[in-house]
Protein backbone atom coordinates (compact mmCIF):
# COMPACT_ATOMS: atom_id res chain seq x y z
CA UNK A 1 0.00 0.00 0.00
CA UNK A 2 1.41 3.34 -1.02
CA UNK A 3 0.26 6.35 0.95
CA UNK A 4 -3.39 5.86 1.86
CA UNK A 5 -4.45 3.25 -0.62
CA UNK A 6 -3.20 0.59 -2.99
CA UNK A 7 -0.29 1.06 -5.34
CA UNK A 8 -0.83 0.80 -9.11
CA UNK A 9 0.89 -2.60 -9.02
CA UNK A 10 -1.49 -3.84 -6.35
CA UNK A 11 -4.49 -2.64 -8.34
CA UNK A 12 -3.13 -4.42 -11.40
CA UNK A 13 -2.82 -7.61 -9.35
CA UNK A 14 -6.43 -7.20 -8.19
CA UNK A 15 -7.66 -6.91 -11.77
CA UNK A 16 -5.64 -9.95 -12.86
CA UNK A 17 -6.99 -12.09 -10.02
CA UNK A 18 -10.52 -10.85 -10.68
CA UNK A 19 -10.28 -11.86 -14.34
CA UNK A 20 -8.95 -15.29 -13.38
CA UNK A 21 -11.74 -15.79 -10.86
CA UNK A 22 -14.47 -14.86 -13.32
CA UNK A 23 -13.05 -17.04 -16.08
CA UNK A 24 -11.86 -20.10 -14.17
CA UNK A 25 -13.75 -20.15 -10.87
CA UNK A 26 -17.20 -18.73 -11.54
CA UNK A 27 -18.31 -21.66 -13.76
CA UNK A 28 -19.41 -24.42 -11.41
CA UNK A 29 -18.79 -22.48 -8.18
CA UNK A 30 -22.33 -23.02 -6.87
CA UNK A 31 -22.25 -26.73 -7.64
CA UNK A 32 -18.87 -27.16 -5.96
CA UNK A 33 -20.08 -25.38 -2.82
CA UNK A 34 -22.64 -28.16 -2.31
CA UNK A 35 -20.31 -31.10 -2.85
CA UNK A 36 -19.13 -33.41 -0.05
CA UNK A 37 -15.40 -33.02 0.66
CA UNK A 38 -14.22 -36.07 -1.26
CA UNK A 39 -16.09 -34.99 -4.42
CA UNK A 40 -15.02 -31.37 -4.01
CA UNK A 41 -11.34 -32.31 -3.82
CA UNK A 42 -11.60 -34.14 -7.13
CA UNK A 43 -13.61 -31.34 -8.73
CA UNK A 44 -10.95 -28.78 -7.84
CA UNK A 45 -8.10 -30.76 -9.40
CA UNK A 46 -7.92 -28.74 -12.64
CA UNK A 47 -8.34 -25.44 -10.78
CA UNK A 48 -5.53 -26.39 -8.41
CA UNK A 49 -3.24 -26.98 -11.39
CA UNK A 50 -4.10 -23.54 -12.78
CA UNK A 51 -3.26 -21.99 -9.40
CA UNK A 52 0.08 -23.81 -9.51
CA UNK A 53 0.70 -22.43 -13.01
CA UNK A 54 0.00 -18.91 -11.75
CA UNK A 55 2.79 -19.38 -9.21
CA UNK A 56 0.62 -18.70 -6.16
CA UNK A 57 1.87 -21.83 -4.37
CA UNK A 58 5.43 -20.46 -4.57
CA UNK A 59 4.69 -17.21 -2.75
CA UNK A 60 7.10 -16.67 0.16
CA UNK A 61 8.63 -20.10 -0.38
CA UNK A 62 12.47 -20.33 -0.29
CA UNK A 63 14.11 -19.27 -3.55
CA UNK A 64 15.86 -22.65 -4.00
CA UNK A 65 12.43 -24.20 -4.65
CA UNK A 66 11.44 -21.53 -7.16
CA UNK A 67 9.75 -19.35 -4.56
CA UNK A 68 9.53 -15.59 -4.59
CA UNK A 69 8.60 -12.91 -2.04
CA UNK A 70 5.24 -11.17 -2.05
CA UNK A 71 3.79 -8.71 0.42
CA UNK A 72 0.98 -9.73 2.72
CA UNK A 73 -1.20 -6.93 1.38
CA UNK A 74 -0.92 -8.59 -2.03
CA UNK A 75 -1.76 -11.99 -0.55
CA UNK A 76 -4.84 -10.44 1.03
CA UNK A 77 -5.89 -9.07 -2.36
CA UNK A 78 -5.63 -12.54 -3.91
CA UNK A 79 -7.78 -14.07 -1.18
CA UNK A 80 -10.38 -11.34 -1.30
CA UNK A 81 -10.90 -11.57 -5.05
CA UNK A 82 -10.92 -15.38 -5.15
CA UNK A 83 -13.47 -15.73 -2.35
CA UNK A 84 -15.84 -13.22 -3.87
CA UNK A 85 -16.38 -15.81 -6.59
CA UNK A 86 -15.65 -19.26 -5.15
CA UNK A 87 -15.50 -19.85 -1.38
CA UNK A 88 -14.23 -23.42 -1.79
CA UNK A 89 -10.84 -22.52 -3.29
CA UNK A 90 -7.75 -22.31 -1.08
CA UNK A 91 -5.57 -19.80 -2.88
CA UNK A 92 -2.35 -19.06 -1.00
CA UNK A 93 -2.85 -18.29 2.71
CA UNK A 94 -2.47 -21.89 3.82
CA UNK A 95 0.78 -22.27 1.88
CA UNK A 96 2.14 -19.15 3.58
CA UNK A 97 1.71 -20.77 7.00
CA UNK A 98 2.87 -24.16 5.73
CA UNK A 99 6.06 -22.66 4.31
CA UNK A 100 6.90 -20.97 7.60
CA UNK A 101 6.38 -24.22 9.54
CA UNK A 102 8.30 -26.36 7.06
CA UNK A 103 11.30 -24.03 7.18
CA UNK A 104 11.75 -24.92 10.87
CA UNK A 105 12.58 -28.51 9.85
CA UNK A 106 15.92 -29.97 8.65
CA UNK A 107 16.95 -29.34 5.07
CA UNK A 108 16.35 -32.91 3.91
CA UNK A 109 12.74 -32.73 5.11
CA UNK A 110 12.27 -29.45 3.27
CA UNK A 111 13.77 -30.95 0.13
CA UNK A 112 11.29 -33.82 0.29
CA UNK A 113 8.17 -31.78 0.97
CA UNK A 114 8.49 -28.35 -0.66
CA UNK A 115 8.40 -29.48 -4.33
CA UNK A 116 5.41 -31.76 -3.76
CA UNK A 117 3.51 -29.09 -1.82
CA UNK A 118 4.22 -26.44 -4.43
CA UNK A 119 2.87 -28.71 -7.18
CA UNK A 120 -0.05 -29.68 -4.91
CA UNK A 121 0.76 -33.32 -5.42
CA UNK A 122 0.90 -33.35 -1.64
CA UNK A 123 -1.12 -31.40 0.91
CA UNK A 124 -0.44 -30.17 4.41
CA UNK A 125 -2.69 -28.89 7.15
CA UNK A 126 -2.32 -27.70 10.72
CA UNK A 127 -4.50 -27.82 13.79
CA UNK A 128 -4.10 -26.76 17.38
CA UNK A 129 -7.55 -27.19 18.96
CA UNK A 130 -9.00 -30.18 20.80
CA UNK A 131 -12.38 -31.22 22.15
CA UNK A 132 -11.56 -29.80 25.58
CA UNK A 133 -9.15 -27.08 24.46
CA UNK A 134 -10.46 -24.75 21.79
CA UNK A 135 -9.32 -21.18 22.29
CA UNK A 136 -7.24 -22.22 25.30
CA UNK A 137 -4.18 -23.18 23.26
CA UNK A 138 -2.22 -23.96 26.41
CA UNK A 139 -4.92 -26.33 27.67
CA UNK A 140 -4.25 -29.12 25.16
CA UNK A 141 -3.77 -32.67 26.41
CA UNK A 142 -2.14 -34.29 23.36
CA UNK A 143 1.28 -35.47 24.56
CA UNK A 144 4.62 -36.13 22.88
CA UNK A 145 7.03 -38.23 24.98
CA UNK A 146 10.67 -38.49 23.95
CA UNK A 147 11.87 -42.02 23.21
CA UNK A 148 15.43 -42.03 21.91
CA UNK A 149 15.47 -40.42 18.46
CA UNK A 150 11.67 -40.38 18.31
CA UNK A 151 8.66 -38.97 20.08
CA UNK A 152 5.58 -41.05 20.91
CA UNK A 153 2.45 -38.98 20.36
CA UNK A 154 -1.00 -39.66 21.81
CA UNK A 155 -4.09 -37.49 21.66
CA UNK A 156 -6.59 -35.95 19.28
CA UNK A 157 -7.19 -32.78 17.30
CA UNK A 158 -10.57 -31.45 16.26
CA UNK A 159 -11.51 -29.74 14.13
CA UNK A 160 -8.39 -30.15 12.04
CA UNK A 161 -9.23 -28.44 8.73
CA UNK A 162 -7.84 -30.10 5.63
CA UNK A 163 -6.73 -33.34 7.28
CA UNK A 164 -8.94 -35.57 5.12
CA UNK A 165 -6.87 -34.59 2.05
CA UNK A 166 -3.55 -33.95 3.82
CA UNK A 167 -0.33 -35.94 3.48
CA UNK A 168 1.05 -34.28 6.61
CA UNK A 169 -0.35 -32.29 9.51
CA UNK A 170 1.29 -29.92 11.95
CA UNK A 171 -0.08 -30.20 15.47
CA UNK A 172 0.64 -28.83 18.93
CA UNK A 173 1.55 -31.23 21.75
CA UNK A 174 2.60 -31.13 25.38
CA UNK A 175 6.24 -32.20 25.70
CA UNK A 176 6.40 -30.90 29.30
CA UNK A 177 2.90 -30.96 30.86
CA UNK A 178 4.19 -29.25 34.02
CA UNK A 179 5.42 -26.15 32.15
CA UNK A 180 2.09 -24.72 30.97
CA UNK A 181 2.31 -22.90 27.65
CA UNK A 182 6.12 -23.15 27.80
CA UNK A 183 5.80 -26.93 27.53
CA UNK A 184 4.15 -26.92 24.09
CA UNK A 185 5.99 -28.23 21.02
CA UNK A 186 4.91 -28.57 17.39
CA UNK A 187 5.38 -31.56 15.12
CA UNK A 188 5.14 -32.23 11.40
CA UNK A 189 3.40 -35.61 11.14
CA UNK A 190 2.99 -37.55 7.87
CA UNK A 191 -0.57 -38.87 7.89
CA UNK A 192 0.50 -42.34 6.68
CA UNK A 193 2.35 -43.09 9.92
CA UNK A 194 0.93 -46.01 11.93
CA UNK A 195 -1.50 -44.82 14.60
CA UNK A 196 -2.86 -41.78 12.74
CA UNK A 197 -6.63 -42.02 12.18
CA UNK A 198 -8.56 -39.34 10.28
CA UNK A 199 -12.33 -39.13 10.26
CA UNK A 200 -14.32 -36.52 8.27
CA UNK A 201 -16.29 -34.13 10.47
CA UNK A 202 -19.50 -33.02 8.69
CA UNK A 203 -20.10 -29.26 8.81
CA UNK A 204 -23.03 -27.18 7.65
CA UNK A 205 -20.76 -24.85 5.65
CA UNK A 206 -17.20 -24.12 4.52
CA UNK A 207 -16.92 -27.25 2.39
CA UNK A 208 -13.44 -26.23 1.21
CA UNK A 209 -12.00 -26.53 4.72
CA UNK A 210 -12.37 -30.34 4.80
CA UNK A 211 -12.91 -30.50 8.59
CA UNK A 212 -11.69 -33.61 10.35
CA UNK A 213 -11.32 -35.40 13.65
CA UNK A 214 -7.79 -36.81 13.97
CA UNK A 215 -6.50 -39.21 16.61
CA UNK A 216 -2.91 -40.17 17.38
CA UNK A 217 -2.45 -43.55 19.02
CA UNK A 218 1.19 -44.24 19.95
CA UNK A 219 2.37 -42.51 16.78
CA UNK A 220 6.16 -42.73 16.54
CA UNK A 221 7.51 -39.51 15.02
CA UNK A 222 11.23 -38.94 14.37
CA UNK A 223 12.60 -36.08 16.47
CA UNK A 224 13.73 -34.31 13.30
CA UNK A 225 10.05 -33.64 12.56
CA UNK A 226 9.79 -31.38 15.58
CA UNK A 227 9.10 -27.85 14.35
CA UNK A 228 11.55 -25.58 16.11
CA UNK A 229 12.98 -25.94 19.62
CA UNK A 230 11.13 -27.99 22.21
CA UNK A 231 8.82 -25.85 24.31
CA UNK A 232 8.56 -22.97 21.81
CA UNK A 233 5.45 -24.15 20.00
CA UNK A 234 3.02 -21.81 21.75
CA UNK A 235 4.72 -18.74 20.30
CA UNK A 236 4.62 -20.21 16.80
CA UNK A 237 0.90 -20.98 17.21
CA UNK A 238 0.16 -17.41 18.29
CA UNK A 239 2.09 -15.96 15.35
CA UNK A 240 0.30 -18.28 12.92
CA UNK A 241 -3.09 -17.28 14.33
CA UNK A 242 -2.27 -13.58 13.94
CA UNK A 243 -1.83 -14.26 10.21
CA UNK A 244 -4.78 -16.61 9.74
CA UNK A 245 -7.21 -14.27 11.49
CA UNK A 246 -6.60 -11.54 8.92
CA UNK A 247 -7.14 -13.97 6.04
CA UNK A 248 -10.35 -15.25 7.64
CA UNK A 249 -11.52 -11.67 8.00
CA UNK A 250 -10.89 -10.85 4.34
CA UNK A 251 -12.47 -14.04 3.03
CA UNK A 252 -15.60 -13.28 5.05
CA UNK A 253 -15.69 -9.72 3.75
CA UNK A 254 -15.36 -11.11 0.23
CA UNK A 255 -18.53 -13.12 0.79
CA UNK A 256 -20.25 -10.02 2.16
CA UNK A 257 -19.21 -7.94 -0.85
CA UNK A 258 -20.50 -10.59 -3.26
CA UNK A 259 -23.78 -10.80 -1.36
CA UNK A 260 -24.15 -7.02 -1.40
CA UNK A 261 -23.55 -6.97 -5.16
CA UNK A 262 -26.16 -9.71 -5.68
CA UNK A 263 -28.68 -7.82 -3.56
CA UNK A 264 -28.11 -4.54 -5.41
CA UNK A 265 -28.76 -6.19 -8.76
CA UNK A 266 -31.87 -7.82 -7.34
CA UNK A 267 -33.08 -4.52 -5.87
CA UNK A 268 -32.80 -2.78 -9.24
CA UNK A 269 -34.79 -5.49 -11.02
CA UNK A 270 -37.37 -6.60 -8.44
CA UNK A 271 -40.52 -4.49 -8.51
CA UNK A 272 -43.27 -4.05 -5.95
CA UNK A 273 -46.22 -1.70 -6.32
CA UNK A 274 -44.88 -0.66 -9.71
CA UNK A 275 -41.45 0.43 -8.45
CA UNK A 276 -38.03 -1.19 -8.19
CA UNK A 277 -37.44 -2.00 -4.54
CA UNK A 278 -34.13 -0.11 -4.72
CA UNK A 279 -36.21 3.08 -4.73
CA UNK A 280 -37.41 2.44 -1.19
CA UNK A 281 -35.25 3.86 1.58
CA UNK A 282 -35.78 0.75 3.65
CA UNK A 283 -33.76 -1.05 0.99
CA UNK A 284 -31.32 1.56 -0.27
CA UNK A 285 -30.34 2.80 3.20
CA UNK A 286 -29.63 -0.75 4.33
CA UNK A 287 -27.37 -1.28 1.33
CA UNK A 288 -25.57 2.00 2.06
CA UNK A 289 -25.05 1.02 5.71
CA UNK A 290 -23.60 -2.37 4.89
CA UNK A 291 -21.32 -0.96 2.20
CA UNK A 292 -19.95 1.50 4.75
CA UNK A 293 -19.34 -1.18 7.37
CA UNK A 294 -17.63 -3.45 4.85
CA UNK A 295 -15.30 -0.68 3.73
CA UNK A 296 -14.42 0.18 7.34
CA UNK A 297 -13.61 -3.47 8.04
CA UNK A 298 -11.55 -3.80 4.85
CA UNK A 299 -9.45 -0.77 5.82
CA UNK A 300 -8.76 -2.39 9.19
CA UNK A 301 -7.72 -5.66 7.51
CA UNK A 302 -5.40 -4.06 4.99
CA UNK A 303 -3.85 -1.79 7.60
CA UNK A 304 -3.10 -4.91 9.65
CA UNK A 305 -1.49 -6.58 6.63
CA UNK A 306 0.53 -3.41 6.02
CA UNK A 307 1.74 -3.51 9.63
CA UNK A 308 2.81 -7.13 9.11
CA UNK A 309 4.70 -6.17 5.95
CA UNK A 310 6.39 -3.37 7.88
CA UNK A 311 7.46 -5.80 10.60
CA UNK A 312 5.42 -4.00 13.23
CA UNK A 313 3.34 -5.58 16.04
CA UNK A 314 -0.19 -6.32 14.86
CA UNK A 315 -1.76 -8.77 17.33
CA UNK A 316 -4.36 -6.25 18.53
CA UNK A 317 -5.17 -5.23 14.97
CA UNK A 318 -5.43 -8.87 13.87
CA UNK A 319 -7.94 -9.66 16.60
CA UNK A 320 -9.90 -6.48 15.86
CA UNK A 321 -9.98 -7.34 12.16
CA UNK A 322 -11.13 -10.90 12.77
CA UNK A 323 -13.87 -10.05 15.27
CA UNK A 324 -15.22 -6.96 13.52
CA UNK A 325 -15.00 -8.21 9.94
CA UNK A 326 -16.75 -11.50 10.61
CA UNK A 327 -19.50 -9.75 12.60
CA UNK A 328 -19.98 -7.26 9.76
CA UNK A 329 -20.07 -10.09 7.23
CA UNK A 330 -22.59 -12.21 9.12
CA UNK A 331 -24.99 -9.28 9.47
CA UNK A 332 -24.56 -8.20 5.86
CA UNK A 333 -25.03 -11.64 4.29
CA UNK A 334 -28.06 -12.33 6.49
CA UNK A 335 -29.71 -9.01 5.67
CA UNK A 336 -29.01 -9.36 1.96
CA UNK A 337 -30.50 -12.86 1.97
CA UNK A 338 -33.65 -11.45 3.57
CA UNK A 339 -33.70 -8.63 1.02
CA UNK A 340 -33.54 -11.10 -1.86
CA UNK A 341 -36.20 -13.21 -0.18
CA UNK A 342 -37.01 -16.86 -0.74
CA UNK A 343 -34.75 -17.19 -3.83
CA UNK A 344 -31.81 -16.35 -1.56
CA UNK A 345 -32.86 -18.95 1.02
CA UNK A 346 -32.73 -21.60 -1.70
CA UNK A 347 -29.63 -23.76 -2.01
CA UNK A 348 -29.68 -22.73 -5.67
CA UNK A 349 -28.39 -19.29 -4.67
CA UNK A 350 -24.79 -18.80 -3.51
CA UNK A 351 -25.87 -16.39 -0.76
CA UNK A 352 -27.24 -19.23 1.37
CA UNK A 353 -23.83 -20.94 1.16
CA UNK A 354 -22.11 -17.71 2.11
CA UNK A 355 -24.26 -17.33 5.21
CA UNK A 356 -23.37 -20.80 6.46
CA UNK A 357 -19.71 -20.08 5.75
CA UNK A 358 -19.45 -16.79 7.64
CA UNK A 359 -21.34 -18.21 10.62
CA UNK A 360 -18.69 -20.93 10.84
CA UNK A 361 -15.88 -18.40 10.69
CA UNK A 362 -17.19 -16.82 13.88
CA UNK A 363 -15.77 -19.91 15.60
CA UNK A 364 -12.52 -20.52 13.73
CA UNK A 365 -9.25 -19.05 15.06
CA UNK A 366 -11.04 -17.71 18.11
CA UNK A 367 -14.67 -16.57 18.55
CA UNK A 368 -15.59 -12.91 19.19
CA UNK A 369 -15.23 -13.23 22.96
CA UNK A 370 -11.63 -14.45 22.63
CA UNK A 371 -10.73 -11.65 20.21
CA UNK A 372 -12.13 -9.06 22.60
CA UNK A 373 -10.20 -10.63 25.48
CA UNK A 374 -6.95 -10.46 23.48
CA UNK A 375 -7.58 -6.81 22.59
CA UNK A 376 -8.49 -5.86 26.16
CA UNK A 377 -5.51 -7.67 27.69
CA UNK A 378 -3.05 -5.94 25.39
CA UNK A 379 -4.69 -2.55 25.86
CA UNK A 380 -5.43 -2.69 29.60
CA UNK A 381 -3.11 -5.38 30.90
CA UNK A 382 -3.49 -9.07 31.70
CA UNK A 383 -3.80 -8.37 35.43
CA UNK A 384 -6.89 -6.24 34.83
CA UNK A 385 -8.70 -8.48 32.34
CA UNK A 386 -9.11 -12.08 33.58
Amino acid sequence: MGGFGFTPEQETLRQEVRRFAQKELAPGALERSKMPPEDLHRALHDIDKKIVELGWTKINVPEKYGGYPLGHVEIGIIHEEVHKVDPTVEAVGGMEATSALLQTLPQDVQDEWFPALISRDRRHSFGFTESAAGSDAAGIVTKAVRDGDDYIINGEKTPLPGATIADAVSISTKTDPSAGFKGISLFWIPTNLPGVTIRPLPWMGNAGLYPSFVTFDDVRVPARFREGPEGMGFYTVMGTLDWLRIIVALTCLARAQASLADAMEWAKERKTFGRAIASYQGVSFQIAEHHTMIEAARMLCYRTLWLKDEGQPHTVESSMAKWFSVEVSVQCVKDMLVLIGHPGYSTEHMISTRLRDVLGYQLGDGPPQIQKMIIARLLIGKAVVG
